[in-house]
């Protein structure tokens, strides 16, 4: 929401924006009352939810600015609080965004 409000973002899915500041908010708190909520890990690190599923990327959601930290919640704790092997076996394994709307981020 900060994002709406102060740097102009607007997700593509959500028609076209409304000229009028307040109802551009209020049309952007819709839409995301329906996103996947994000399962808070570690500081600003997320996993999406979702009942019955698993394998989705760790990502670090700081307002739109969202990457990926770990293929999996497996890798990113490997990565974050593991020790990083000097010959390399630390690389990333191949990560798959799953879950519409955070993968358009990535």
């Amino acid at each position: 929401m900060f994002d709406v409000a102060n740097n102009s973002f607007w997700h593509d899915s959500w028609g076209e924006r409304p000229d009028e500041h307040r109802l551009a908010l209020e049309v952007a708190r819709r839409h995301l009352a329906e996103v996947p909520k994000l399962v808070p890990i570690y500081g600003h690190r997320f996993l999406p939810a979702g009942r019955g599923s698993h394998g989705h990327l760790v990502m670090s959601v700081w307002q739109t600015d969202i990457i990926c930290y770990g293929a999996d919640l497996v890798d990113y704790i490997e990565r974050e609080f593991g020790q990083v092997q000097a010959d390399g076996s630390d690389a990333p394994r191949s990560a798959r965004a799953t879950v519409e709307f955070w993968r358009d981020f990535l």
